[in-house]
């Protein structure tokens, strides 16, 4: 198994028992709110969970350098599913700007029922997930101009 597919399955594993939690909570006393606390232990879990493959990151890798995996010869394949991946992700920005968009409307909206601090560290959460997916976006956008640029110099 690949280490990036390792570190997905850690991650998946990881969220699971708290997604759990939320859904069981949410069908089975959908008239009663969550609990206080779930809104302060979430975000916590969340964080510990993406500090722990931080740290495990090292041992699931191992000891390979950045650079050796950088030198490693690309194939057409590679290239084509980057060109793919580009695509995709560029539909993702779009859907969660918009997803961010409206839930900073619906938080201004509902700012007298709701926590300032709930409504903060959601927006924090949000940011820093559409951060990721364009900081991922513009590194598949460099690898594929790179590849571009190596097949245009032969």
């Amino acid at each position: 198994m690949k280490p990036q597919a390792k570190i997905l399955v850690l991650l998946l594993v990881l969220m699971l028992p708290y997604a759990g939690f939320a859904v069981y909570r949410g069908f089975t006393h959908p008239e009663h709110p969550f609990p206080n606390w779930f809104l302060y232990v979430g975000p916590c879990y969340f964080f510990g969970s993406i500090a722990l493959v931080v740290v495990l990151r090292k041992k699931i890798i191992g000891n390979v350098s950045p650079q050796a995996i950088e030198k490693q010869e690309r194939s057409g394949a590679d290239i084509d599913g980057d060109r793919r991946r580009l695509k995709v992700l560029w539909m993702g920005t779009g859907l969660y700007s918009l997803i961010f968009l409206n839930g900073l409307r619906l938080g201004l909206a509902n700012a007298g029922e709701l926590p300032p601090v709930t409504i903060i560290l959601a927006e924090v959460l949000n940011g820093a997930i559409l951060t990721t997916i364009v900081l991922t976006l513009r590194k598949v956008y460099k690898r594929v101009q790179q590849a571009d640029r190596l097949v245009s110099d032969r």
